[in-house]
């Protein structure tokens, strides 16, 4: 299986945390060729990460994507986040012509259990297979043109066909997107993806790429909130949140921050506690803040109408302001 990070060399530690739980479990694949794409990774960090693979059948590849900015001509804002994030968007031109299929991940995942059914994915007609959001407001979807019902796709996991993205020159479609909307979208590369890729997106089980803040959603709510996670049996849907294949640490609430409650934050502590990065402080300066966020949590568990209403009215544009700053 072919396996792309993205990361600067200021995230190493995630990257390396991330690589460890993957490799932990990947027992049951054949092959694990790991490309890490990176502006400026040091000897350092590189020695660092190429120690975790110890296995004959995996192997670590290192691309320098310092010139990702050159291949943008226009100006743009990435609203918070480091342009780096754009990068996924030339992933067909970065990675050798031999790999024609890729499972992305973002540095913020941990994987815990086995990826051997992603393998039997085929993604031959689609742009790229993915997990829906758990949750994204009507007007900012109508902002990228897409409708009410469609679907909108978290990119920090992504099965991507690169064949296609190579034959039907998706780099180009991304770009003059991008030019259109005058390089400033709010979720950048991954409101890009949605857009371009419309129509042409398989949909993954949630098992994939799981959202910390699930467990606070009642069984019944998620129904009509996200019909994408709804599992035909109760026991199905309790057995991804117990047992999910790749957790998404996105969001507030990271388990690297002093004084998280993340509901998941034991298994990044786990992973955490065995790799080199055993002894690295969480970050502190947001406790109260997090105190409040994990009450919003707790409100959902009991009314979850509540924090719906809190995302459409309230969460994103806190969210636009905070990227701002």
């Amino acid at each position: 299986m072919n396996i792309v990070y993205i990361a600067t060399d200021s995230y190493t530690s995630m990257l390396g945390i991330s690589m460890l739980s993957l490799i932990n479990n990947s027992k049951d694949l054949a092959t694990l060729d790991i490309y890490i794409l990176s502006p400026d990774l040091t000897d350092k960090s590189k020695k660092l990460i190429s120690g975790l693979v110890k296995e004959e059948n995996h192997s670590v590849h290192y691309i320098d994507i310092s010139d990702f900015n050159e291949k943008i001509s226009f100006s743009f804002s990435t609203s918070g986040f480091h342009p780096i994030v754009l990068a996924r968007l030339f992933l067909g031109s970065y990675l050798p012509a031999h790999v024609k299929t890729i499972l992305y991940l973002d540095c913020d995942v941990i994987v815990h259990g086995s990826l051997l059914p992603l393998e039997a994915v085929s993604v031959l007609n689609c742009a790229f297979a993915a997990v829906p959001e758990l949750c994204m407001p009507e007007a900012q979807k109508k902002r990228l043109g897409l409708s009410k019902n469609d679907p909108y796709f978290n990119a920090g996991v992504l099965l991507i066909n690169l064949q296609y993205w190579r034959s039907h020159q998706m780099h180009k479609k991304f770009l003059d997107y991008y030019s259109t909307m005058r390089g400033k979208l709010l979720y950048n590369d991954q409101d890009i993806l949605n857009h371009c890729c419309r129509g042409n997106i398989l949909e993954l089980s949630h098992r994939y790429n799981l959202s910390p803040g699930l467990p606070y959603f009642p069984r019944y709510f998620i129904k009509k909130y996200q019909p994408a996670y709804y599992c035909s049996s109760s026991a199905e849907y309790y057995d991804i949140l117990k047992q999910p294949s790749i957790i998404h640490f996105l969001g507030e609430e990271r388990p690297w921050m002093h004084g998280n409650f993340n509901y998941y934050r034991k298994i990044y502590n786990y992973y955490k506690s065995i790799s080199p990065w055993k002894n690295e402080p969480t970050v502190k300066g947001r406790e109260f803040f997090l105190f409040c966020y994990h009450i919003l949590n707790c409100i959902t568990l009991i009314c979850p109408w509540f924090r719906q209403a809190f995302t459409r009215l309230i969460g994103i544009h806190y969210y636009t302001i905070a990227k701002k700053k």
